[in-house]
């Protein structure tokens, strides 16, 4: 367990992978993930199984520290051990800042715990709430790729953002 000023990290349990099913399936949401179809319940079962038993990707599940509530999932994945970096992802669907609040604490987690050197993640153009987020936790923009992801009928730029360990 991870803790944080109003979350806790932890690993996923069998009880609430029901309640990741129902994020990653919202409609509004699959457009902030790059999630293209409406998930099965199969495919949500296989993908917790390999990402879970994966030691190359972490996914944990964030809860409110005050309520225990499930908040939603946060991982890394692309571990680089030479270079002692990894990509950071996220899916939240609360607002009051718990979701800077489970980046800066996975993130330290990280610097302190695992010797990474740097963090990095990227984004939608559009999803503005998460940029805020993602900059309250300390990341800056480090590039584009233009015109990389298609939704709703046009192109729209990618943005990476990475933090480096003080």
């Amino acid at each position: 367990m991870i803790t944080g000023k109003k979350v806790i990290i932890k690993g996923i349990s069998k009880e609430l992978a029901g309640e990741i099913y129902n994020i990653v399936n919202k409609e509004d949401f699959r457009s902030l993930t790059g999630t293209l179809y409406p998930v099965s319940e199969y495919e949500h079962e296989e993908w917790i199984k390999r990402v879970t038993c994966n030691s190359e990707q972490k996914l944990f599940m964030v809860l409110c520290k005050e309520t225990n509530c499930f908040l939603g999932t946060i991982g890394l994945k692309n571990f680089d051990h030479k270079n002692r970096n990894a990509e950071l992802f996220i899916s939240l669907d609360s607002p009051g800042g718990y979701g800077a609040d489970a980046v800066e604490t996975l993130v330290e987690y990280c610097f302190k715990h695992l010797n990474l050197h740097k963090i990095y993640l990227k984004v939608f153009d559009y999803n503005k709430k998460a940029i805020s987020c993602y900059e309250k936790a300390g990341f800056i923009r480090e590039g584009i790729l233009a015109d990389q992801h298609f939704n709703d009928g046009h192109y729209t730029d990618v943005i990476i953002m990475g933090v480096i360990a003080n």
